[in-house]
């Protein structure tokens, strides 16, 4: 299992927290949630094949984590934060 990737974000006057983790071998899984004060307000999920190195992992999971942030920038999550907050 790697070692996930954690960052805060400002958008919209409102702090956000990205959390990327990796679900190892067993369970090869990529999950990234977006947070507001403790809420999970959506999810992403890759599964990866089992045979793939960490480095190939490692890569999977700095994309994904990347792509939520953009995509939060980029308003894609503004009608679940409405929804939600």
């Amino acid at each position: 299992m790697i070692t996930g990737y954690n960052t805060d974000v400002s958008y919209e006057g409102r702090v956000f927290h990205v959390q990327t983790e990796d679900s190892g071998l067993l369970n090869p899984h990529v999950f990234s949630h977006l947070f507001h004060g403790g809420v999970i307000l959506t999810t992403r999920k890759l599964v990866y094949d089992p045979d793939a190195t960490e480095d190939v992992v490692k890569s999977l999971m700095q994309a994904q984590h990347k792509a939520v942030l953009k995509d939060l920038r980029r308003g894609l999550f503004d009608d679940k934060i409405d929804l939600y907050l």
